[in-house]
Order: C-alpha cells, then structure tokens, then sequence
C-alpha cells in the first residue's frame, strides 16, 4: 500500500503532467553540463551535456517579492514535476541547469524542493531567462 508521500508525488505528476496528458502543465527540458577532468589530447576539460525531459508548470513572481537583487524582474517560478516523461525520476534540478520552457530558455537561479520524508515530491525553480 502506498504511503502518504508516494501518493503526494503522483499527484504532484497528474498535476504536472503536460497538457496534453491531462495535467496543467507544459513539456520542458532540463540541460545539465558537466566539466570532467582536463583532457591532455584535446587540451580542455571533459564536457558531458545530458537533457531530461519533463513537464513544468511557471508562474510568474508576485510584484511585491520582486526586490531587484534576489529575485529580478522577469524572473519566473517553474513547479517541476518529479517525473520525467519517461517515467523516471527527475533530478533535483542545480543552479548551474538551464531549463526551456515553451521556447524560452532559462537558467535555474534557485532550487526548493518538495521533499518529504526523503521522497522528491516536485522541485520550485526560480528562472531567468
């Protein structure tokens, strides 16, 4: 029997779940690049680039928390499903990702996650594109 919070996190993907599989949110893509070790070779460093495709709901930020330094003007808050749209978790997205989102590129400024009892229930991003 599922507990509370594995509950919890399938609502949160129904909820997140792109449009057009009944959620109220829109597909995306999360990018993360990693810098390796220093290759002698080619002279740089090891670059890996992996994509996860989810679904996300941005909301814009209210007038009055916007302070010009924390959180900016056209800044965007996105609630990242836990899941990815291949059905496997969705890692807690880092402040080093960029994030599109209906054709707009982001880069992911903060990162609170719903977490509960150790179980990833979604992630709030704060954006800028």
């Amino acid at each position: 029997m599922a507990d509370i919070y594995d509950r919890a996190k399938a609502q949160a993907t129904r909820m997140l779940a792109p449009r057009s599989k009944g959620g109220k949110g829109a597909e995306m893509t999360l990018t993360r690049k990693v810098t390796g070790a220093y290759d002698p070779a080619t002279g740089k460093p090891t670059v890996t680039i992996t994509h996860y495709t989810g679904s996300a709901f941005r909301d814009a930020f209210e007038l009055k928390s916007i302070d010009g330094t924390l959180i900016r003007r056209g800044d965007v808050q996105l609630l990242v499903s836990p899941v990815q749209v291949s059905g496997e978790d969705m890692p807690k997205p880092l402040e080093t990702d960029t994030v599109v989102f209906d054709g707009v590129t982001y880069t992911v400024v903060a990162v609170q996650p719903w977490d509960y009892a150790g179980v990833a229930v979604g992630f709030e991003v704060q954006a800028r594109a």
